[in-house]
């Protein structure tokens, strides 16, 4: 089981939510195992339950299985702990890759199209 908190953008609280996967989609959404959407990305900020957030992690190991623009996909990872802010995409202070073009660190890198969070691959 993955847990997943969203540290929240005007306090210290958090939400925690849980899923045995997740997807990051190219629309914005994190998407849970049934599919429904448990968060919207947009404008660096992560919307879930009416609060906004801006740092979603993972303190467990994990591995990403990315969809790159032109539909190649790979696995890699394990990663102790990754976490996903202003649309990049980090394990501890290491820069993984973007799921979003907001993101401006580095211009020239390919934005994955989907992002998936496992605990297996």
């Amino acid at each position: 089981m993955i847990t997943l908190t969203f540290r929240a953008l005007s306090n210290d609280s958090m939400i925690f939510v849980r899923g045995t996967y997740f997807r990051i989609c190219a629309d914005g959404t994190l998407r849970g195992p049934d599919n429904a959407v448990t968060a919207n990305y947009s404008d660096g900020l992560w919307q879930v339950a009416r609060t906004q957030h801006r740092i979603l992690e993972c303190r467990a190991t994990v591995y990403l299985r990315v969809t790159s623009s032109d539909g190649r996909r790979k696995s890699i990872g394990p990663y102790e702990c990754v976490r996903v802010a202003g649309g990049e995409i980090f394990s501890n202070d290491i820069y993984l890759g973007a799921h979003t073009r907001e993101s401006s660190r580095f211009p020239g890198m390919d934005v994955w199209s989907e992002i998936a969070i496992l605990s297996d691959v």
